[in-house]
């Protein structure tokens, strides 16, 4: 509500560069968060530090090999330390309020929570939970993914990154699923180790939305994930979305509650053309999942 940035995963920089500016946004970012060091989820954050002042930045636990990613992952941090960044390499769970949390009293009295200021909670791998899936030789880096989600008087949404069901687990353990949420951005381009129904019922969201091209070289959503998806965009009130039917999309939440969609059309390398957005609904939702279902299984 007071103009605050806040960026999580950066890929394409000169589309993200170009949207910041079209949004009407300064040259400040409050707060980067990289979920994970692959690629597909940081490669536009070395072109952002030198562009943009960052002044807060949350990065999956850099002690872990793993976690310290590739060359370009870590000339990434080292820029981000260059430019006293305040970076926080996390392990476990976080919060922050991007407006601030406390409300300004009058003169000798206490300050109080603001209840009505957006808050994030980041959760991220625990030092146990990677040193379990160690031990059981199943751990990868898509494990370190940083988990949000965001909180707005009623409004909530959940981002994911590549998070895996062992990350859900634990997400589950912190009691973050007692609370539903409004938007959820599905896992890992929707695999069916990021996705799984019980977690989606639990939640609740009325909107999903899947990160992925299923025709691109990593074939996600794959069969389980795209029957869940298919399932749950059945449902009356219910719409799960692919971005590469969608383009870049919109999400705005006002102070009351209500929040409206639209989609752009534009692909992956296009420039978003912010007076071309159509409203996303279930209606206009251009996702056909019954095709990409019935595809996936003359697959099998």
């Amino acid at each position: 509500p007071q103009g605050r940035v806040i960026v999580i995963d950066a890929t394409r920089p000169t589309k993200l560069l170009r949207l910041l500016d079209d949004l009407g946004l300064d040259g400040t970012i409050e707060h980067l968060i990289i979920t994970h060091p692959h690629d597909d989820h940081f490669r536009g954050g070395n072109r952002l530090a030198r562009e943009k002042n960052i002044e807060e930045a949350t990065v999956a636990p850099f002690w872990h090999e793993f976690g310290m990613g590739p060359p370009t992952y870590r000339a990434l941090i080292a820029r981000l330390a260059s430019q006293q960044t305040n970076t926080t390499s996390l392990s476990g769970y976080s919060r922050w309020y991007p407006d601030g949390a406390l409300t300004e009293p009058p003169a000798g009295v206490d300050p109080e929570i603001d209840h009505d200021a957006p808050f994030l909670e980041l959760l991220g791998p625990t030092n146990g939970l990677v040193r379990m899936l160690e031990d059981a030789n199943v751990f990868n880096t898509n494990h370190l993914s940083i988990m949000t989600r965001l909180s707005w008087r009623r409004f909530r949404m959940i981002s994911t990154g590549d998070a895996q069901m062992e990350n859900w687990s634990y997400f589950d353990t912190e009691r973050l699923m007692e609370d539903k949420c409004q938007v959820l951005r599905a896992s890992h381009h929707g695999s069916p180790n990021g996705t799984q129904w019980e977690r989606i019922t639990r939640l609740g969201p009325s909107q999903v939305i899947v990160s992925s091209d299923p025709h691109s070289g990593h074939h996600l959503p794959d069969l389980t994930a795209t029957a869940i998806f298919t399932k749950f965009n059945s449902a009356s009130g219910q719409m799960a979305a692919l971005t590469v039917d969608t383009g870049t999309i919109h999400l705005r939440v006002t102070s009351g509650g209500h929040r409206k969609l639209t989609r752009f059309g534009d692909a992956p390398g296009a420039d978003v053309d912010l007076t071309a957005g159509v409203s996303l609904t279930e209606s206009s939702n251009p996702t056909d999942w019954a095709a990409l279902l019935d595809n996936r299984v003359a697959g099998l």
